[in-house]
């Protein structure tokens, strides 16, 4: 089961479903909204199972 949540609630360490696969969270940048678009998050996780 996976649901939607805010990449601000997100801790490195934690774990998050990526195509249909559990991953750890190894690190997450973020940057700030510019004059004309949104803020971004870049995720790196490492897959549970698979590594």
């Amino acid at each position: 089961m996976s649901k939607p949540v805010d990449v601000g609630s997100l801790r490195v360490g934690g774990y998050m479903v990526v195509d249909d696969q559990a991953c750890r969270i190894v690190g997450i940048t973020k940057s700030k909204p510019g004059k004309h678009g949104a803020a971004k998050a870049r995720i790196v996780a490492i897959g549970v199972f698979d590594g």
